[in-house]
C-alpha cells in the first residue's frame, strides 16, 4: 500500500475511534467548554496523527542486498594413465620371473590402476582385456592424473605358472611371386620380389592339464587354440618381410605355463 494511502486508511480509523468515544475532534485550540476527557481524549488522537504523519512521512532506509555466495565447484580428479618412451614388456608380478602378458609401445595409452612403489612396478589395465592387469616397470614410464588414491596390491604369487610350456618351437617362412599373364614367374629384379609371405609356428604342447594355447606376435596376444593346437599361420604382405617375434603359453582354468617365443629372422 502507498504511503498516502496508509495515511488515509489510518485517518478513517482514527475517525471511527473518535465516533466510537462521541468525541468531536477539533483541530484548532480546544474550547473553553470542554471538558478535561474530551481534552485528554483530543491531545492523544491528536499525537498519535502527528506520530503517523511523520512515520508514513519519512523515506525507507535503503537497505544494500548482501551478495549470496556461490558455491564452486570442486574438479574431479582425472584418472590416472601411463604412456611409455620405449617398447615395455608387461608381466604378470613385478618382475620378469612372472608370465610375460603384453608388449606396450610407445603412443599407447593405458588406464593405471595400482602401484607397486617398491619395485618401481605400475599395475595397469591390459589395453582390449577389461578386468586383465598386469605390472609395468617404471622405467620408461610417464603416469600423469591422479596417482595418489591408487591402490598398493600386494604382489602375486607366481605359483599359477605352473603348467608345463610348450617346447620345440620353429618356424618356416615361404615366399610368394606374382605371375604375369603366361603363368610365368618373375625373378632377378626389384619388380619381382615376393608379393607376400606365409609363415607358419609349430610347438609342442607338452602339458597334459592344458585347455588352450595362446599365441603371441610381436607380444600382442593374436589366437587362442583349443588344448590340441600346435601350430599357427600367418600371411605377410609386402615386398620385405623383416620377420616377427612368436609366443606360445599353455593354460587352463586355474594356472598357465610361462610364454616362451621364438624368432622369424628376416625369412630370406
Amino acid at each position: 500500500m502507498a504511503p498516502f494511502n496508509r495515511f488515509l486508511a489510518l485517518l478513517s480509523v482514527l475517525a471511527l475511534a473518535l465516533t466510537g468515544c462521541s468525541v468531536t475532534v477539533d483541530m484548532g485550540a480546544p474550547s473553553a467548554s470542554s471538558t478535561p476527557t474530551e481534552l485528554s481524549v483530543q491531545q492523544q488522537v491528536a499525537t498519535g496523527v502527528a506520530q503517523a504523519v511523520q512515520a508514513l512521512t519519512q523515506e525507507a532506509p535503503t537497505g544494500t542486498p548482501t551478495p549470496m555466495a556461490t558455491a564452486t565447484p570442486t574438479p574431479l580428479p582425472l584418472p590416472a594413465t601411463l604412456s611409455v618412451s620405449a617398447a615395455t614388456n608387461c608381466y604378470a608380478g613385478p618382475n620378469t620371473n612372472y608370465g610375460f602378458v603384453i608388449t606396450i609401445r610407445p603412443g599407447t595409452v593405458v588406464t593405471v590402476t595400482g602401484k607397486d612403489t617398491p619395485d618401481n612396478y605400475w599395475i595397469i589395465e591390459v589395453p582390449g582385456y577389461p578386468g586383465t592387469v598386469c605390472w609395468l616397470s617404471g622405467q620408461y614410464a610417464s603416469v600423469s592424473g591422479d596417482t595418489a588414491s591408487l591402490p598398493s596390491p600386494a604382489t602375486p604369487l607366481p605359483s599359477i605358472y605352473t603348467l608345463s610350456e610348450p617346447r620345440g618351437l620353429r618356424v618356416s617362412c615361404t615366399a610368394h611371386y606374382s605371375s604375369d599373364s603366361h603363368g610365368a614367374r618373375h625373378h632377378g629384379d626389384h619388380e619381382n620380389d615376393p608379393s607376400s609371405w606365409t609363415v607358419v609356428f609349430r610347438w609342442k604342447n607338452t602339458s597334459p592339464d592344458a585347455t588352450g594355447v595362446r599365441v603371441y606376435r610381436n607380444g600382442r596376444l593374436v589366437a587362442r587354440l583349443g588344448p590340441g593346437g600346435s601350430s599357427y599361420t600367418d600371411t605377410f604382405s609386402g615386398r620385405r618381410f623383416r620377420g616377427v617375434t612368436y609366443g606360445v603359453q599353455a593354460y587352463n582354468a586355474t594356472a598357465v605355463s610361462s610364454i616362451v617365443t621364438v624368432g622369424t629372422g628376416r625369412c630370406d
